[in-house]
C-alpha cells in the first residue's frame, strides 16, 4: 500500500518563519513521523517566503518535500492547455484571490504530471484555498484529493477584535475566507468551541459541522530540560511576564493596566512587569507604553524575545490575556514549563473546552480589570500549579480514505442561450459564433431583440427568422419597445425552455467548454445555483480570436457581504438554474444597476454560486469616457435606490460595515462587473463612467507618489530621458512560470506605464519586511 501524501499549503513553518501556524505545522508533521505513521509529507510556500527548499528537507531528515510557487508579475496573464488565467492585477476584491489562483494552478500543473495528494490542506487566514476548491467543484482537477481548511484564526474573526479601516479589500478578504471555509471537503478545528464560534460568525448552518472535524493537534513537542523547583523568591518580588505579541486582539494594554493597578493597590510588591515579544505596530507599541505611569517606567521591561524567554517564564506568572485565540500554544509550553499562568476565561481557547482548568492547572479571570488583579496575585501567593494535560488526537490524514468523486451527470438538459439584442446587429455573429462552436450538445437560443429600430438590425433579424424555419434550435422575439436591461431579459426567460439558462449581449461570447463544464458540475453538486464566468474584454474580433484580452472581470461568486458593496457577484452573463430565475426576476423599474441587484436578492437569498478560474467569457470593451458631474451623480441615485431596496432579512454571514465602506475614502471600482452591458445598453453607461472615475481616485498610494516624481523629473530635460533610458535598459524579466508548469506565458493585459511596474515591484519586496512596509505608507499617506 502506497503512503498517504499530504500537502501543506503555508507561509509559516517552524523553525523558519515566526507565527501559531507554522508551529502547528511543524508538530504535525513531526508527531506523525514519531508516531511511524505511512505518510509523505509535502509542504508548498509562496516564494515570497525566504526559506529554501534544500534547508526544510535537510532540517526533517529528507521526510518532507518542499516546494516554492512562484507568483506571476502583476500584469502579466498566462495561457497553458485549459484555457487563459487572468493577472493577479485582476482581482480586485482582494490579492488574496489572485494568491490563491497562483497556488491553485501550481497544485494543478503538479497534478497533471503524477504528483497527485491525497490532501492538501490550507490555512483558513487568508482564504488560499478559494481557486483550488473552485476548480475541483467544477469537475477540472483534484477529483480524488480532500481539500482541507484548518482553523487557525482568519483574518475575518480577527477583525472582529481589532480596529480596522473600512477598507473594501478587508470585505473581499472576509469573502474569500468564508467561502473557502465553506465550499471546503474537510474543515479541522482544535476544539469544539472554536468549530461552533467560526459557524456562527460566518453565518453557516448547522449542516456546516458535518464537516467539520475536531482534533487536539500535539501543542508541545519537547519537555523543557528543566522544571520549575518551587520558588526562592518572595512573593513581592516575582515578576509579571507577557510573552505573547503586541498586537490589539492579544490585548497587552490590558496586561499593563492590570500590572499598573496591582502596583497601586499592593504597595508591598515590588516585582516587574515584563513583555519578552515581538511588536508589528509601532504606533500601538506606543500607546501600550503610554499607559505605563512615570513613576512606575522603570518596572516596566520591553525586551524581543531571545534564549532567556523560558527563564522568565519559569520565574515569573504569565499573563495571557488575548480576546481571541483558536489554540495558544505559549499557555501549553508555560505550563509544562512550571509557569504559573493567569488566562483570560472569556478567551475561547481558554474556556470550559480546553485542558486548562481554573485552580489546577492556572487561574482564571473573566476579562475584567480588576478579576485580572485578583488572579495576578493569587499566581504570584498561591501554591505551584499542576502542569496541564491533554490527548493528541491522531489526524485525519492517517485515516485518510480517499475521497469519491463527484458522481458526473448522465442527462444532458437542455440550456437556453438568450441573446439580448438593442442596435447591436452588426455583431450578432459573435455571440451566435460563439454558441455553435459549444461543446455541448442540448442548447436553444433565443434572439430577444429589445426594440431595435436600424435598419441593418431588421435585415439581421429578417435572416435569422428564415434560419429559424429551418430547425428548433433558434427562436426569435422581437419586443415592439425598448424594455431595457431587465424587461428583455424577463422576456427571453418567459421564452425559455430550457433547465439552466444563460444570457449574452450581442456583442458578448462564450468559450466553447463553458457550458459543458458548467452544466457537469451543477448536476453533480446539486448545492451550487450557478456558475459565473471570469471575464475578458477585447476591442476588436482579431483581438477575441486570438484572445488578446484588453482587461478582466473576475468575481467571487455569492458574497453576502461584498454584494452591497460593490458586484462582485457575477457579470450579467452567468449559468443558473432555471428555477433561481422564476424565484427572482430582473427589477424592470431600474433604469440603472440592475444586474447588480438582481445577484444581491439572488446571494442575500442564500444561494451559491461556482467561479471558474479560466477565462470564459469575452466582452467588447467600449470606449473610455471621462464621467460628468451629473452622471456622477446618476450614480449615487441608482445606489441609494439598489441599497434602499435591500432584501430582509439579511443573510446571516453578513458583516453590515460592508455598507459604511460606501463612504469610505478606500472605495475601489465596484461596478467594474457592469461594463459588459454598456455597449448594448446606453441607459447605463453612467455606470461605467462613474466607476471609472472612482477607479482612477482610489488607485493604489504609490502611483500617485511615483506620478508626482515622475512629473518633478520631466522638468528636468536633461535627467529624465537619461533616468528612463537606464530603467528601460534593464533586462526583461523571464518569461519562465514556475507555478505553470512551464507552460507558456502570455501576456495581453494592456502595458502599463514603466514606472508602475518598477514600483509595484518595490511594494512586493517592502510587503516582505511588514514594519518597514507599514512605516513607509504611514509617512507617504501624512506627506500626500
Amino acid at each position: 500500500m502506497s503512503k498517504t501524501r499530504v500537502c501543506l499549503v503555508t507561509d509559516e513553518l517552524y523553525p523558519f518563519t515566526p507565527g501559531g501556524i507554522g508551529r502547528v505545522a511543524h508538530n504535525l508533521i513531526m508527531d506523525s513521523q514519531r508516531q511511524g505513521a505511512d505518510v509523505e509529507f509535502h509542504v508548498l510556500f509562496p516564494a515570497t517566503v525566504p526559506v529554501q527548499k534544500a534547508q526544510v528537507e535537510l532540517f526533517f531528515g529528507g521526510r518532507v518535500k518542499a516546494h516554492l510557487c512562484e507568483f506571476r508579475e502583476p500584469h502579466q496573464s498566462t495561457a497553458d492547455a485549459h484555457g487563459l488565467y487572468p493577472p493577479t492585477e485582476a482581482f480586485r476584491d482582494s490579492r488574496w484571490h489572485g494568491e490563491s489562483l497562483e497556488l491553485m494552478r501550481y497544485l494543478k500543473a503538479r497534478e497533471a504530471e503524477g504528483l497527485r495528494f491525497d490532501v492538501i490542506e490550507f490555512a483558513d487566514f487568508r482564504g488560499w484555498a478559494f481557486a483550488t476548491l473552485q476548480e475541483k467543484h467544477l469537475g477540472l482537477a483534484f477529483g480524488q484529493t480532500t481539500l482541507s481548511v484548518r482553523l487557525h484564526s482568519s483574518y475575518g474573526t480577527l477583525m472582529h477584535h481589532e480596529p480596522n479601516t473600512l477598507e473594501v479589500e478587508n470585505v473581499g478578504r472576509f469573502e474569500i475566507e468564508r467561502k473557502s471555509l465553506l465550499d471546503a471537503d474537510l474543515v479541522v478545528g482544535h476544539l469544539p468551541c472554536i468549530a461552533e464560534f467560526n459557524r456562527r460568525f460566518y453565518g453557516f448552518d448547522d449542516a456546516w459541522m458535518r464537516k467539520v472535524r475536531v482534533e487536539f493537534p500535539p501543542v508541545v513537542m519537547e519537555s523543557p530540560a528543566e522544571q520549575a523547583a518551587a520558588w526562592d523568591v518572595p512573593a513581592t518580588e516575582r515578576n509579571l511576564v507577557f510573552v505573547t505579541k503586541i498586537q490589539h486582539f492579544k490585548q497587552p494594554d490590558v496586561f499593563v493596566r492590570g500590572a499598573v493597578l496591582l502596583m497601586r493597590t499592593w504597595p508591598e510588591y515590588q516585582g516587574k512587569a515584563i513583555l519578552a515579544c515581538h511588536a508589528f505596530d509601532s504606533e500601538f507599541l506606543a500607546e501600550v507604553k503610554a499607559l505605563i505611569p512615570t513613576d512606575l517606567a522603570d518596572r516596566f521591561v520591553f525586551i524581543k524575545p531571545g534564549p532567556d524567554r523560558e527563564a522568565h517564564m519559569r520565574a515569573g506568572v504569565v499573563v495571557i490575556t488575548s480576546s481571541y485565540e483558536s489554540l495558544n500554544l505559549t499557555a501549553y509550553e508555560a505550563s509544562i514549563a512550571g509557569s504559573r499562568l493567569v488566562l483570560n476565561s472569556a478567551c475561547l481557547a481558554f474556556g470550559d473546552d480546553s485542558p486548562f482548568v481554573d485552580g489546577v492547572h492556572c487561574h482564571k479571570y473573566d476579562g475584567g480589570l480588576d478579576s485580572l488583579v485578583v488572579a495576578m496575585r493569587k499566581a504570584l501567593e498561591g501554591p505551584a500549579l499542576a502542569p496541564v494535560r491533554w490527548t493528541v488526537d491522531r489526524p485525519y490524514w492517517e485515516r485518510h480514505v480517499p475521497e469519491a468523486p463527484a458522481a458526473r451527470a448522465s442527462r444532458t438538459p437542455l440550456v437556453s442561450v438568450v441573446i439580448i439584442n438593442h442596435d447591436q446587429g452588426i455583431f450578432l455573429p459573435i455571440a451566435l459564433q460563439g454558441v455553435a462552436a459549444s461543446t455541448y450538445p442540448e442548447v436553444e437560443v433565443i434572439v430577444v431583440d429589445d426594440g431595435s429600430t436600424s435598419p441593418f438590425d431588421m435585415q439581421v433579424l429578417r435572416r435569422l427568422e428564415r434560419s429559424e424555419s429551418e430547425g428548433p434550435g433558434l427562436r426569435v422575439i422581437r419586443s415592439p419597445v425598448h424594455r431595457g436591461f431587465s424587461g428583455a431579459r424577463n422576456l427571453g426567460v418567459r421564452a425559455a425552455r430550457g433547465a439552466y439558462v444563460v444570457f449574452l449581449e450581442s456583442d458578448e461570447s462564450l468559450s466553447p467548454d463553458f457550458i459543458q463544464h458548467a452544466v457537469a458540475a451543477l448536476e453533480s453538486r446539486s448545492v451550487f445555483a450557478g456558475v459565473v464566468p471570469t471575464g475578458g474584454r477585447f476591442h476588436s474580433s482579431e483581438e477575441l480570436a486570438n484572445r488578446q484580452f484588453k482587461g478582466f472581470m473576475t468575481y467571487l461568486g455569492d458574497c453576502p457581504t461584498y454584494s452591497l458593496v460593490a458586484n462582485r457577484v457575477s457579470a450579467p452573463t452567468a449559468l443558473l438554474r432555471r428555477e433561481v430565475l422564476e424565484r427572482h426576476a430582473f427589477n424592470e423599474s431600474l433604469t440603472g444597476y440592475a444586474d447588480w441587484e438582481f445577484y444581491l436578492r439572488v446571494v442575500q437569498d442564500g444561494h451559491r454560486l461556482l467561479v471558474t478560474n479560466q477565462v470564459h467569457f469575452f466582452s467588447r470593451r467600449g470606449q473610455d469616457i471621462t464621467p460628468s458631474a451629473s452622471q456622477r451623480r446618476q450614480h449615487f441615485r441608482w445606489l441609494v435606490r439598489l441599497l434602499e431596496g435591500v432584501p430582509t432579512p439579511l443573510h446571516p454571514s453578513t458583516r453590515l460595515f460592508a455598507l459604511l465602506a460606501h463612504s469610505s475614502d478606500a472605495m475601489t471600482d465596484p461596478f467594474g462587473a457592469l461594463a459588459p452591458q454598456q455597449s448594448a445598453q446606453p441607459e447605463t453607461s453612467a455606470a461605467l463612467e462613474s466607476a471609472q472615475a472612482l477607479a482612477e481616485a482610489v488607485r493604489p498610494l504609490r502611483y500617485d507618489v511615483v506620478d508626482v516624481m515622475n512629473a518633478a523629473l520631466k522638468r528636468l530635460p536633461l535627467v529624465h530621458p537619461l533616468l528612463k533610458q537606464a530603467v528601460v535598459g534593464r533586462p526583461a524579466p523571464s518569461g519562465n512560470d514556475s507555478a505553470s508548469g512551464g507552460d507558456a506565458v502570455v501576456s495581453h493585459a494592456e502595458a502599463p506605464p514603466l514606472r508602475y511596474v518598477l514600483v509595484d515591484r518595490a511594494n512586493v519586496l517592502f510587503k516582505r519586511v511588514p514594519v518597514l512596509h507599514r512605516a513607509l505608507r504611514s509617512t507617504v499617506r501624512r506627506l500626500t
